[in-house]
C-alpha cells in the first residue's frame, strides 16, 4: 500500500471541508448552532443523532453506532474503501494531484494472477495471426479502433482443441492451475481441452486492474455453435456477480464526475470510451448483487445511470440492475434509447453528443417503472406490479419506500391499502427484514471493533483493565483539552504499546507543532492510516462529560502510579515469601475500592519485616502507596467547584 506524507494528507483535508463531504452522502444534513446534524446514514433511526463539528473537523453518531472520525474515516465507511482509496477520492474531489505511486510492475502474491496474465498475452497474440483474421475483422467491423482493441486487451481463442493448454504448460504453468482458473478441462480419457475455442476474447479485470477471467463471443452465426456469449466459469478469482467490466479503467473518471454509467455489453463500454465517455462500465449479464453495489460505492459515484438496449431485453436488464443498486445511497436514473437498439451502434455512428443529450433527459428509476406499468394491460400488468413491489422492498429506508408505494397507488388509481396489503404479502418482505437486521447488527458491532483496535494490534501485550481504563481517560482528557498535553507528556514511555501508544505519540507530535492549541484534525493528520484513528473521536467524546478535565487527568495519572506501586509491592512480597493472613493492619482497600482485599495484612507484615531483618522495602512502598491514596482524597475533597475545563 502506498504511503503519503503528512503535508499531503493535511492539504487534501483542508480542501475538503467535512460538512461538504458528509452532505454529499447525507443531503438532509442541517445546521444546528455550531454543529450540523442529521439521522445517521449508517443505521436506521428517526431522531437525528449524527453530528458534524466543522470546528474540529469531526463527525460522530451518538446513537446506535457510537462511531466517529474525520473526513477520511467518513469516506472509508460510506464508500467501503481503505484509507488510501479514501484519500484518493477526496484528492480527486478537490482537484489535487497526489504524488505518483512507486513505479514498476505490480506484484500479486497469488500466482494464479500470473497464469491469467500469461493467458491474456497468448490470446492477444493470436488475434494478429492468420487464424485470427476473422475475429479482428469482427471487432473492427463494430467500429473499434486498433488503439481501443489494444487498450482493452481483446484477443482470440484459436479453434484448435488445446492451443492455450499446450503453450502454457510448455512455459511451466501447472495443468491444475489452468483447470482451476477455468481455462482448460481434462476429459475422462485424460486429454486436455481449452475452455475457449474459436471465440473473440475480452479480458475481465477487477477494480485493481488484474485480469480475473474472460468473456467470449462466438464468431459464427450458427445457433448450434453454442451460446453467443460465455464467461469464465466460477473460479477462486472470478465470479461475475463480483466484478464490473472496465470499472478499473473508468474509476478515476467516475470519482471526478461522481457519475457512473452502466451498460450491458463489452462493445458498448469500448465504444463509449473510444468517443471519450470514460465513466462507462458494464455488468456481466446478471442481476446486480450486494458485491456490485459495494464496487459502485467504492467508485464514489453519487449518480448511477442505467443505459441498456432499447428493447424488451434492455428493459429486463434494467430491472435486474435495479435489484442490487437500490440499497445504495445514490441517485439512480434510466436512459431511454428511443428508436435505438444498441448503444454501441449509436456511439460509433454519431459520436458522444446524442447520447449525452439523452443522459441529460434520463428519468428517475421509479418513474421509468411507473411508465412501464401504465403501458400494460391485464395479466402482464399485474405481474409487472409484483416486480415493482419486489424492487421497493430493496430500498433500505422505510419512509422513501412508503412514499413510492403511495405514488404507485395514485398512478394505478387503486386504494393505498390494497397496494400495501399486496406488498406486505410479497416474499421479498422477509428478505428485506433480514437485510435490515443485518445492517442493524453491523451498526451495533462496528464501534465495539473500533474500541478494541488497540488490543488487536499484533505486537500489543495484554493490558490490565485498570491500566487501559486510565490511559483511555488520560488520552480523552488531552484530546478534549490540548493544554493538558504537556502535563501528560512525561508518561509517554509508560504507555502500553499498540494503538494507545500510537495515539499518544500522535497527540504529542501535534502538540509540538501547536503547543496547547492543536485540534483533533491535527491528530488525525499525524496518525495518517493508523488504526488508532478509530479511537480519537470516541475518547474525546467520552471526555466531554467531565466537569473538570485537569482534575480527572490527575486522578488517572495517580491511579496509574498507585497501580505501579502496588505491582512493585506485590513483586517485593513475592520475593520475601508467603504472606500471613489477617494481622493488625487487616486488609487494605484502594481509595476507589478496586484493589481492596488483594494484599491482606500488608501493614502488619511490613512492620514485622522491619523489626525482624531491617529490610524496609515493603514499608517504604506502603508509605508511597498511602501517599498516593491521600493525594486522591485531598484532590477530591478540596477541588474548587468553579474549576473549569480549559477551552477547546
Amino acid at each position: 500500500m502506498p504511503s503519503y506524507s503528512k503535508p499531503t494528507i493535511e492539504a487534501v483535508k483542508l480542501r475538503n471541508p467535512i460538512e461538504d463531504v458528509v452532505r454529499e452522502r447525507v443531503p438532509e444534513l442541517r445546521r444546528a448552532g455550531a454543529l450540523w446534524q442529521a439521522c445517521c446514514p449508517f443505521h436506521e433511526e428517526r431522531t437525528p443523532s449524527f453530528k458534524v463539528d466543522p470546528r474540529r473537523g469531526t463527525w460522530r453518531c451518538y446513537g446506535a453506532c457510537q462511531d466517529g472520525g474525520d473526513q477520511l474515516k467518513f469516506v472509508e465507511r460510506a464508500y467501503n474503501v481503505d484509507f488510501v482509496e479514501a484519500l484518493k477520492l477526496l484528492a480527486t474531489r478537490a482537484g489535487i494531484a497526489l504524488p505518483e505511486e512507486p513505479s514498476g510492475p505490480k506484484v500479486d502474491h497469488d500466482p494464479l494472477f500470473d497464469v491469467l496474465r500469461r493467458a491474456e498475452t497468448f490470446y492477444r497474440g493470436q488475434l494478429r495471426r492468420p487464424h485470427g483474421a476473422a475475429a479482428l475483422a469482427y471487432v473492427r467491423g463494430r467500429g473499434l479502433s486498433d488503439a481501443t482493441i489494444e487498450a482493452f486487451g481483446i484477443g482470440f481463442a484459436p479453434p484448435g482443441g488445446s492451443a492455450l493448454f499446450d503453450a502454457a504448460t510448455a512455459s511451466g504453468v501447472a495443468p491444475r492451475d489452468l483447470v482451476e482458473l477455468g481455462l482448460a478441462r481434462i476429459d475422462d480419457h485424460g486429454q486436455p481441452h481449452d475452455f475457449f475455442r474459436g471465440r473473440v476474447l475480452f479480458p475481465v479485470r477487477d477494480i485493481k486492474g488484474r485480469t480475473v477471467g474472460f468473456g467470449a463471443r462466438r464468431l459464427s452465426d450458427d445457433e448450434h455453435a453454442g451460446p453467443k456469449y460465455i464467461n469464465t466459469p466460477q473460479t477462486p478469482l472470478f465470479h461475475k456477480g463480483r466484478v464490473i467490466y472496465a470499472l478499473d479503467m473508468a474509476l478515476d473518471h467516475v470519482r471526478r464526475a461522481g457519475h457512473l454509467i452502466l451498460v450491458e455489453g463489452y462493445t458498448d463500454v469500448m465504444a463509449a470510451h473510444q468517443v471519450g465517455l470514460r465513466t462507462v462500465a458494464a455488468v456481466l449479464g446478471t442481476a446486480t448483487t450486494e458485491d456490485h453495489a459495494a464496487l459502485v460505492r467504492r467508485s464514489g459515484a453519487r449518480r448511477v445511470s442505467l443505459l441498456f438496449d432499447g428493447d424488451d431485453a434492455g428493459r429486463r436488464a434494467t430491472l435486474r440492475a435495479l435489484e442490487g443498486l437500490l440499497p445504495l445511497d445514490a441517485t439512480i436514473d434510466v436512459v431511454r434509447l428511443n428508436g435505438v437498439k444498441d448503444p454501441c451502434d449509436l456511439l460509433i455512428a454519431h459520436g458522444r453528443a446524442p447520447l449525452e443529450e439523452q443522459l441529460a433527459h434520463a428519468v428517475d428509476w421509479f418513474q421509468f417503472l411507473l411508465e412501464w406499468v401504465q403501458g400494460l394491460e391485464g395479466e402482464p400488468r399485474w405481474k409487472a406490479i409484483d416486480q415493482v413491489l419486489a424492487l421497493l422492498w430493496r430500498l433500505p429506508r422505510a419512509i422513501p419506500r412508503d412514499e413510492r408505494v403511495a405514488q404507485l397507488a395514485r398512478t394505478l388509481d387503486v386504494p393505498l391499502e390494497s397496494v400495501r396489503e399486496q406488498m406486505a404479502s410479497a416474499p421479498e418482505r422477509r428478505r428485506a427484514e433480514q437485510a435490515a437486521a443485518r445492517r442493524a447488527e453491523q451498526a451495533s458491532t462496528a464501534p465495539a471493533v473500533a474500541r478494541q483496535s488497540d488490543a488487536a494490534a499484533p505486537q500489543a501485550a495484554a493490558v490490565a483493565p485498570l491500566v487501559e481504563r486510565a490511559w483511555r481517560g488520560i488520552l480523552g482528557a488531552v484530546l478534549q483539552a490540548p493544554s493538558l498535553a504537556a502535563h501528560a507528556a512525561p508518561w509517554l514511555e509508560r504507555c502500553p504499546h499498540g494503538a494507545l501508544r500510537e495515539l499518544f505519540t500522535a497527540v504529542l507530535a501535534a502538540d509540538a507543532q501547536r503547543p496547547g492549541a492543536f485540534t483533533l484534525d491535527d491528530v488525525f493528520v499525524q496518525l495518517a492510516d493508523s488504526r488508532a484513528r478509530d479511537l480519537v473521536v470516541p475518547l474525546a467524546g467520552d471526555a466531554e462529560r467531565s466537569e473538570d478535565l485537569a482534575l480527572e487527568l490527575d486522578e488517572h495519572l495517580a491511579a496509574l502510579q498507585r497501580w505501579e506501586v502496588e505491582q512493585r509491592l506485590a513483586d517485593a512480597l513475592q520475593e520475601a515469601g508467603p504472606l500471613p493472613r489477617g494481622g493488625a493492619g487487616g486488609p487494605r482497600a484502594g481509595a476507589d475500592g478496586e484493589r481492596g482485599g488483594e494484599v491482606p495484612g500488608l501493614a502488619s507484615y511490613g512492620e514485622a519485616q522491619l523489626h525482624t531483618d531491617g529490610d524496609d522495602t515493603q514499608l517504604r512502598l506502603l508509605a508511597e502507596l498511602d501517599a498516593q491514596r491521600e493525594l486522591i482524597k485531598h484532590q477530591r475533597r478540596f477541588a474548587p467547584a468553579s474549576r473549569t475545563t480549559p477551552p477547546r
